[in-house]
């Protein structure tokens, strides 16, 4: 089975972006790609997230096969966000959460986020934060986070984008920290240090789609220099596990 661990529905944050992504677009992009499973979020951190949660919420009952749905938390909302982390799982049936720390001007260590994460915790919920080089997300943010909420599942976006050589390097010193693959540097033997520090049952595959091309994404593990036994856990093996299906 193959699991994305992190995609989007619906208009984009950035300006650049020209169209809406549908449902029906990520169905194809799945048959396409032969993509079982799909984690989906709002693609507007920022903006109405609980109504996006709602729509999210929506479009993965109509799909409970293919689509699973990831609830956009912004800890600016104070005391909301806990009660949407709470509605997350009780109401809408999502299998994790999302952050967006660049997008939202936070930075992921900040005690803002205690009452989220506790809450995450207690109710099991994975939480997926963005990590790139930006002051926001930066890696050492979200891994001091996670020494703080070591009972926490948190996945760490993107390798960490431009700064993958600390972001990897700081989730070894973590036992909590899971790295996703998505959209993240594609140079040789970036996936090889990622599980040489972390171990391949903690590295999970994703596309960031629409954001990035599916076909460098499916490759970058389909194709890499580990052996058949890694790629199965990384391409959906430890997402089954991490959501508990």
């Amino acid at each position: 089975m193959i699991i994305d661990i992190h995609s989007h529905i619906g208009d984009p944050w950035y300006a650049y972006w020209p169209q809406n992504v549908d449902v029906e677009d990520h169905l194809a992009s799945m048959d396409k790609w032969g993509i079982d499973k799909r984690c989906v979020s709002w693609w507007q951190p920022h903006n109405a997230p609980d109504k996006g949660n709602r729509e999210i919420a929506r479009i993965c009952r109509e799909h409970p096969d293919r689509l699973l749905g990831f609830a956009v938390i912004n800890p600016r909302w104070y005391k909301d966000a806990v009660d949407e982390v709470v509605r997350a799982q009780e109401e809408y049936g999502m299998y994790g959460l999302k952050f967006h720390p660049a997008a939202c001007h936070y930075r992921s260590d900040l005690p803002l986020l205690n009452p989220v994460m506790d809450k995450a915790i207690a109710l099991g919920l994975p939480c997926l934060f963005h990590c790139g080089a930006d002051e926001y997300s930066n890696p050492h943010n979200l891994h001091a986070l996670a020494k703080r909420f070591p009972e926490a599942t948190i996945i760490m976006a993107h390798f960490g984008e431009e700064a993958w050589f600390e972001a990897i390097a700081l989730a070894g010193d973590t036992d909590n920290i899971i790295l996703d693959s998505t959209g993240s540097w594609n140079w040789y033997r970036v996936l090889n240090y990622a599980i040489d520090m972390v171990g391949e049952d903690r590295v999970v595959f994703g596309m960031d789609f629409p954001a990035y091309n599916p076909g460098p994404e499916i490759s970058k593990v389909r194709d890499a220099d580990i052996s058949a036994a890694q790629k199965a856990k990384i391409m959906g093996g430890n997402a089954a596990r991490i959501l508990k299906l």
